[in-house]
């Protein structure tokens, strides 16, 4: 495990190198096969540790037979203890320890933890501004508060959309491990859809999930339960139809399923390795009842040089269950500069009016070429060349697309009858080309972009010109 813990080793093993050195003058000699036995464990440096969490660190160096397998035992408990935000900093001590018959073969070794303490409390403000909303927060964290690796979140934003967001989050790892997480959730925000849409949205939603990641392979499980209740209100004078059937109170109780494979160097701006998300959720038990399900692929190459070459590919869809309409505030929305560039914010898909009213499936398609830049010392400053596409519908009570033909027959002539739709919606989607310039920010990613689209739809609004985005996650 290359955990960056620092090593050494020291009086250690003294008899037997002496002898293996005069048998073999001016050689150096691997001991990591000798056999061992780690007889103690100690951790120094750390103000709050569990007992039960020193036992689980301790249980694989204790185990070891060899000093090979103590080392790299050793170094994996000072990983631990940096990931689990106990100790900043460790260093793995071995020394000899004094004879004891244990009835242990090999040398007995004492193996010590040389800790540098884990901030215990911090806080930070946060400013953004991208092409649709400025906002500022602020960010507490509390670290290990029981000793065993356990954080308290507290976020509060506001901004010009979202008037107002606190969430609040409690996470403990299972069994001292870091890459097994619980956590419970508290949130409430209160967003203006304006001007794609003219009404806001209260969410009030708590919420309990595990997440379990595998260090050995690139892959990560989220798993979660989530009770949420909605508002959408304050409608406009203008508001469509679809809105004010919409608005109103609703209750949703849904479990989602999260699994992802990750190989990306980075997740802002990758220059190499892929992911592959795909994510489930069902929702019953409330008003809202459907089947939703989200994938998204992303592979990225280096050609050198400094020019990386990108494609995503992302696709979704949600089956209401029953005869009822799919929720607004559940379904995919599509356009933005994090989205589809080149359109405005949720600028794709069905309107009703002047509104906004998102879809029940879609798929978006993006290229990009990264290029370094003449005269530009700095690599996390690249251009961008690239061209984005994507469409968005919604499905009816059959679950067909909604604008395909009605028919009187069965399903083999519903689904003739709808060909010619679904064609539409695969060959002929809304699309836009542009060049720009990419920043790679050590906590997230800035794009400016002059954008070309060069396909739309009479409900889509275009947006050519400049466009700005500030996030983590791009199409």
């Amino acid at each position: 495990m290359d955990d960056g813990t620092a090593f050494t080793a020291r009086g250690i093993f003294q008899s037997a190198l002496q002898q293996q050195q005069q048998q073999v003058p001016r050689r150096t000699v691997d001991v990591g096969g000798l056999s061992a036995r780690a007889t103690r464990v100690s951790i120094a440096g750390v103000s709050r540790i569990r007992p039960a969490v020193l036992d689980r660190l301790s249980h694989g160096v204790l185990m070891a037979t060899t000093v090979g397998e103590i080392a790299q035992e050793a170094r994996e408990a000072g990983g631990r203890l940096q990931a689990l935000g106990i100790a900043k900093e460790a260093r793995v001590v071995l020394d000899q320890a004094a004879a004891e018959d244990d009835g242990r073969q090999g040398v007995a070794v004492d193996v010590g933890l040389e800790c540098t303490d884990g901030p215990r409390y911090s806080i930070k403000t946060e400013a953004g501004v991208d092409d649709t909303e400025g906002t500022a927060g602020v960010a507490a964290r509390m670290a290990n508060i029981f000793g065993g690796g356990e954080s308290a979140d507290i976020h509060y934003a506001r901004g010009t959309r979202t008037q107002a967001a606190f969430q609040g989050v409690f996470a403990a790892p299972v069994d001292a491990d870091p890459h097994r997480l619980l956590s419970i959730a508290v949130t409430q925000r209160l967003t203006s859809h304006r001007p794609h849409s003219a009404h806001d949205e209260a969410l009030r939603e708590v919420g309990v999930a595990y997440r379990a990641a595998d260090p050995a392979r690139p892959a990560a499980h989220d798993l979660a339960y989530s009770l949420a209740w909605r508002n959408l209100s304050n409608l406009g004078a203008d508001a469509s139809p679809t809105l004010r059937t919409e608005a109103g109170h609703s209750l949703k109780s849904a479990v989602r399923h999260t699994v992802a494979i990750d190989t990306r160097d980075s997740a802002r701006v990758p220059s190499r390795g892929s992911l592959l998300r795909l994510t489930s959720e069902a929702a019953a038990l409330g008003d809202a009842r459907f089947v939703k399900t989200r994938a998204e692929l992303q592979t990225n190459q280096s050609l050198g040089a400094g020019f990386v070459a990108s494609s995503a590919l992302q696709a979704g869809v949600l089956w209401s269950l029953g005869s009822r309409v799919s929720p607004l505030a559940d379904r995919f929305f599509l356009g933005g500069s994090a989205s589809v560039r080149g359109f405005q914010l949720h600028g794709i898909g069905p309107r009703d009016g002047s509104d906004s009213i998102g879809g029940d499936v879609f798929y978006a398609a993006g290229v990009s070429l990264l290029t370094p830049l003449p005269f530009v010392a700095t690599p996390a400053l690249r251009g961008h060349v690239w061209a984005n596409a994507g469409q968005l519908a919604l499905l009816d009570a059959r679950g067909l697309l909604r604008n395909c033909t009605k028919s009187n027959g069965g399903l083999a002539s519903s689904l003739a009858a709808a060909a010619p739709e679904v064609r539409r919606f695969l060959v002929s989607p809304s699309a836009a080309v542009g060049v720009g310039l990419v920043y790679n920010h050590p906590v997230v990613r800035a794009e400016v972009s002059l954008c070309l689209p060069i396909a739309a739809t009479p409900t889509d609004r275009p947006k050519p010109g400049l466009q700005f985005g500030l996030g983590l996650a791009f199409l």
